[in-house]
């Protein structure tokens, strides 16, 4: 009998595991997710779910083999040629797993609790899956019920209140070296939804004089247009250093977006630069740290910033918990009644079998009429015969008082899967 409760499971590395330079070595990007998705199947993956962000890289799956979930993702990322060590990684399963996506969503489980971007972080790689046929109807509605547990907690409590998010840490970060904004050159690195949301900040906070570097021009020049700043391609950051005093980078690219290097002829200028990395995988190679009148912050140092806040929002949590546990149980449920419809369509089947069976060996002894009327009294009696079994079936996974053992009882009585046995020969 399938329990699928305990088919899913997840492996997963947060902020609460590891430091950044960890994190960064299981990020994966979209395309990174691709070739792991693509590879499911040879390792007997139902379905599979990535979520992969700054603070978090985690993998749901469905499946009766959690070693073969374990070597799916080890070689997932032998292939992208990333060294990683698999026991960093959480091993959750069944109602934990359940639970933690759930809170995942509610952002109860990230570095700025509360935060929103999450849900949007997980519908986008909930969508990806989805068009890559990574996802199947247990994880679809898993993803679902984890949004609406999101949805719920922020509109129910005050866990979400107030601006906090990862771009407003950092802003709040910088302002402690620079209290005045409004005289400093600031050149933000990626025109994304945080890049947008840091620019939103230091608006806020009076700062004037913007440049914008973002590999996608159109968007870089968007966001330009938004702050009233200047748009510079992605190889003129060098030479654009010498005129800033501020770096925030926020982008994807899997690559050094500043080294050491590039500032070399700026520290030699006596110039003082901070520099926040948002990014994971790490956009500013931490090296620079090494050179004079540099400041170096990663998104691991922010946390701090908004402990007031965030104390007042962490009194919300024992209520957002009783909104996971209760969206939680209506997901099991949902999942048992899985559980008891192949039971339910099997026992049909194998009456349906019966009665065609008995009605062909009378085909030649009556005429049409009445081969319909003993067909139509034969599909009522049926319908008696399993309402019993079938309403109790439904009413124990409705009700929460779901019985595997007289699953496989009516399973054993019936010889239910001797029936599909013989089938599959035949």
């Amino acid at each position: 009998m399938n329990n699928y409760i305990q088919k899913i499971h997840s492996f997963g590395i947060s902020h609460k595991d590891a430091a950044v330079h960890i994190r960064e070595r299981f990020s994966l990007s979209f395309a990174n997710s691709e070739l792991l998705y693509s590879l499911k199947d040879s390792f007997n993956i139902n379905e599979c779910y990535i979520l992969s962000t700054c603070n978090r890289t985690e993998f749901y799956a469905v499946t009766s083999n959690i070693e073969e979930f374990r070597n799916f993702i080890i070689s997932g990322y032998e292939r992208l040629n990333k060294s990683i060590q698999i026991e960093s990684l959480r091993h959750l399963s069944g109602l934990n797993s359940i639970s933690h996506l759930m809170q995942v969503s509610a952002g109860m489980d990230s570095m700025m609790v509360g935060e929103t971007q999450i849900t949007s972080q997980i519908k986008t790689s909930f969508k990806h899956a989805r068009e890559l046929m990574g996802t199947g109807p247990i994880l679809n509605r898993f993803i679902q019920f984890s949004l609406e547990a999101g949805k719920r907690v922020r509109t129910e409590t005050n866990l979400s209140a107030g601006s906090i998010s990862i771009s407003y840490a950092a802003v709040e970060k910088i302002g402690t070296i620079y209290p005045d904004f409004s005289d400093i050159s600031i050149l933000l690195i990626g025109a994304g939804s945080t890049g947008k949301l840091t620019a939103s900040h230091f608006l806020k906070k009076g700062a004037t004089k913007f440049y914008i570097a973002n590999r996608n021009e159109k968007r870089g020049k968007n966001l330009a247009k938004e702050t009233n700043g200047e748009y510079i391609p992605f190889e003129d950051i060098s030479a654009t250093l010498p005129k800033v005093q501020i770096v925030v980078t926020y982008t994807s690219a899997d690559f050094p977006v500043i080294t050491s290097k590039q500032i070399v002829n700026v520290d030699s200028l006596n110039h003082s630069l901070l520099l926040m990395d948002l990014s994971v995988p790490r956009n500013i190679l931490a090296d620079v740290e090494d050179l004079s009148n540099i400041t170096l912050y990663t998104v691991d140092e922010l946390e701090s910033v908004v402990s007031e806040r965030l104390f007042s929002r962490k009194q919300e949590l024992p209520r957002a918990l009783l909104i996971i546990n209760e969206v939680s149980d209506q997901f099991i449920i949902w999942l048992k009644t899985l559980s008891v419809t192949p039971t339910i369509s099997d026992l049909k089947d194998l009456f349906d079998d019966i009665k065609n069976n008995e009605l062909s060996k009378i085909e030649s002894d009556y005429d049409k009429i009445i081969l319909t009327a003993i067909d139509t009294f034969s599909t009522s009696l049926i319908k008696k015969v399993l309402k019993a079994p079938i309403t109790t079936l439904k009413a124990q996974a409705s009700n929460g008082s779901y019985s595997p053992v007289l699953v496989d009882a009516i399973r054993s009585i019936y010889q239910l899967d001797k029936s599909l046995d013989s089938a599959k020969q035949d």
